[in-house]
């Protein structure tokens, strides 16, 4: 069953991304070796810069394709692997980087140029397919169905407020950002004491890091859960995230401190990756990044967004005793959302995405909510046999 799934999504894909994830696997002991090795991490990171540049780049695996009939659409693998180790320090410091470029040299000791295009190519594949696609594909996306979700499932848009994190997340942020969007200073129809002169409306509670990162099946010998497993492994390392457990993430998700308020269009284009909160010198002070315009409506003053836990700020006069701290927003998660969407947009790999999900769009328009590459390649199997099937009555004649 599995060889015919391979061989299935042999044609529309270049490269498989499940012989991709072996490969990764095996290369975990020089993956090691090479990361606890003394060689300096400048000379680390030059020496994966050139492997990526001089072996991938020119070869023809380089290009991740997604091929259906004439409609074919394209990544470069290059691109991907050199925007995540540009990217890596930004969100897991000296360790991060050290690993992304140690991946990286590992597959260039291979013995032959062919098998270490081939091992690139393979590590490009698996971070396309189990990072990168995991944050993107967990977007709002307004053509998503507005259905209810499964219980681990990331809400859509339409839905956010309702399901996002529960009541106890959504009322948390809510306190703790003083009733007010971080980002353009509107207050929410519920503010306490709203000021004539700010625009009140409905907020929504935006996870910085998506619940979907966290889904995953708890039948261990699914393909769901190991395919969760190999993206837990990546990320940990990757953003040296501090969580032992793929169980243990989940539960943070849900935290205020991976949580902001946001006025409804800003937290779809955060969702979209088309902004960022950049940390400056000062705790909790961000400076925002914006890579493509939209979605913001009004931008902050000094296009500074600064936390600030305000949750007793509203507090009536008899009942002043100061309750539990809220936790402000995480600076390593917002670090690493902001890393994710400078991938996605150096690489191009956000663009690739969007194409390629738009290509499954039902007859209303709306794009699957796929929340791993795992649920889109079942998607891809369906439509190959969903086409074999119209594809055999069109060949029946009828006398």
């Amino acid at each position: 069953m599995a060889h015919n799934r391979n061989d299935s999504l042999r044609s529309l894909t270049s490269i498989s991304s499940r012989s991709s994830v072996e490969t990764y696997e095996s290369l975990k002991e020089e993956i090691t070796a090479v990361e606890r090795s003394q060689i300096e991490l400048q000379e680390l990171v030059t020496a994966a810069e050139k492997v990526v540049k001089d072996k991938l780049a020119p070869n023809p695996q380089s290009t991740y394709t997604y091929k259906k009939a004439s409609d074919k659409i394209s990544v470069k693998l290059d691109a991907v692997m050199s925007a995540i180790l540009t990217h890596a320090e930004e969100c897991g410091g000296e360790h991060g980087l050290r690993y992304v470029a140690s991946v990286i040299v590992a597959c260039s000791q291979k013995e032959s140029d062919a098998d270490v295009v081939k091992a690139l190519a393979a590590v490009g594949t698996t971070w396309l397919t189990h990072l990168l696609f995991i944050f993107k594909t967990s977007r709002s996306h307004e053509s998503q169905p507005n259905k209810d979700p499964h219980e681990l499932a990331t809400p859509t848009l339409e839905n956010t407020a309702s399901h996002v994190g529960g009541d106890s997340f959504q009322e948390d942020v809510l306190k703790r950002d003083g009733y007010t969007c971080v980002l353009t200073g509107f207050q929410d129809f519920s503010h306490p004491a709203p000021t004539d002169n700010t625009l009140s409306l409905g907020l929504e509670a935006s996870h910085i890091l998506r619940r979907s990162i966290g889904n995953f099946d708890p039948d261990h010998k699914s393909d769901s859960f190991k395919s969760a497993v190999t993206t837990f492994d990546i990320l940990v390392n990757f953003s040296h995230l501090s969580v032992d457990k793929l169980e243990e993430l989940h539960s943070h998700l849900d935290d205020p401190s991976n949580g902001m308020m946001l006025e409804r269009n800003a937290h779809d284009a955060f969702d979209k990756f088309y902004w960022c909160l950049k940390q400056t010198k000062t705790n909790d002070v961000y400076t925002l990044h914006i890579y493509k315009p939209g979605g913001i409506i009004r931008k902050p003053e000094d296009n500074l967004v600064v936390f600030k836990d305000k949750s007793d700020d509203f507090k009536s006069s008899s009942t002043r005793k100061r309750s539990r701290a809220i936790p402000l927003p995480d600076p390593h998660y917002l670090a690493i959302q902001a890393a994710i969407a400078g991938i996605l947009h150096m690489s191009g790999a956000g663009k690739f995405f969007d194409e390629l999900l738009d290509r499954y769009k039902d007859d209303e328009g709306k794009v699957p909510p796929v929340q791993s590459w795992q649920e889109l390649e079942n998607l891809m199997l369906e439509g190959l046999l969903t086409e074999s099937v119209a594809e055999s009555f069109r060949s029946v004649k009828v006398y």
